[in-house]
């Protein structure tokens, strides 16, 4: 057996069942520079022209332990700890690798390293989420061509663990819209569709995502999805709403940055709506409020002129 002093690779035993209270997951995985970045810190680096392999894993918030990899993708040599910038900066992750590779040399060379759960080498909820984490950053600091390649790396992992379904990747795709990156929103709500065809929440945010990118047929197909389960979800019939009136306004779409909306799109938003309001009791009653008060409206205009005539 190949033994190292910092990690464990499947965590068991007692050492590594301690839960964490730090508030954050912890990120293990291998990543690569461009240039011998560090080369001083290792004499034998995994590595194929200019691009060398590196075992990292986070410490804490901002810091992180980083180690070459050698020719089979295991780490040696002394770790050194570099600040989170350091990491954006210069260190691209390599989250195939680390599945596909890494792990399957430690398997083959009962490799270990000996320390805390931070080391553990596998593919869990926690770690994902770690790496997830550290995408939103490389999105953060503008590096966003990095970040694209991650998370694409991130949902084609084929390893199973707990916590990989439709909630997982959902949260995912929430996370990436609020940074305004549509295109990563969309491939997660994607990937949580593989998981559930059942979930109205999930296609309604699929249809947000398209909606941010202005992507009209895409969005509407994902209302339709959404609407064939839950016809008087309220965020999904404000959207139908707000997709009619941006077809009718040049101003509005403007105003919001969209494109103008296909006939074919305003078409659909129509009848989505008006599936949306035989659904929905409180819109009929409300409906039907504003027709008794603009009926009682349009008597009483009818009777004021009169009072003229007689002298009133």
């Amino acid at each position: 057996m190949r033994q190292d002093s910092y990690v464990s690779l499947d965590g068991r035993g007692q050492l590594y069942t301690k839960q964490r209270h730090d508030g954050f997951d912890y990120v293990c995985c291998i990543f690569s520079t461009q240039r011998t970045h560090l080369l001083s810190r290792a004499t034998t680096l995994r590595g194929q022209g200019q691009k060398h392999y590196w075992l990292v894993r986070q410490m804490d918030e901002v810091s992180f332990g980083v180690r070459g990899a050698d020719g089979d993708f295991l780490p040696f040599g002394t770790e050194a700890i570099i600040p989170l910038s350091e990491l954006l900066t210069y260190y691209s992750p390599e989250v195939a690798v680390f599945e596909e590779r890494l792990l399957t040399a430690a398997k083959e060379h009962d490799f270990q390293m000996i320390g805390d759960r931070r080391s553990i080498l596998r593919i869990d909820q926690a770690n994902v989420r770690g790496l997830f984490g550290i995408a939103l950053k490389y999105i953060k600091a503008r590096k966003l061509s990095r970040a694209r390649v991650f998370i694409r790396e991130l949902l084609r992992l084929t390893t199973e663990y707990a916590g990989r379904d439709q909630f997982l990747f959902n949260d995912f795709g929430i996370r990436l819209r609020k940074v305004r990156h549509y295109e990563g929103a969309v491939l997660c709500y994607r990937r949580g569709l593989v998981f559930t065809q059942v979930d109205d929440h999930l296609y309604y945010n699929l249809a947000r995502a398209y909606y941010e990118q202005g992507q009209w047929w895409d969005c509407m197909n994902a209302l339709v999805s959404c609407f064939d389960l839950n016809p008087v979800l309220p965020v999904a019939r404000d959207l139908v709403v707000l997709v009619m009136a941006l077809a009718d306004s040049a101003r509005l779409r403007m105003r919001y940055g969209k494109p103008p909306v296909p006939d074919g799109v305003a078409r659909r938003a129509e009848v989505l709506g008006e599936a949306a309001f035989i659904h929905d009791e409180t819109a009929q009653e409300t409906a039907r409020e504003l027709s008794v008060r603009k009926e009682d409206k349009a008597k009483e205009d009818l009777w004021l002129p009169g009072r003229d005539i007689v002298g009133m």
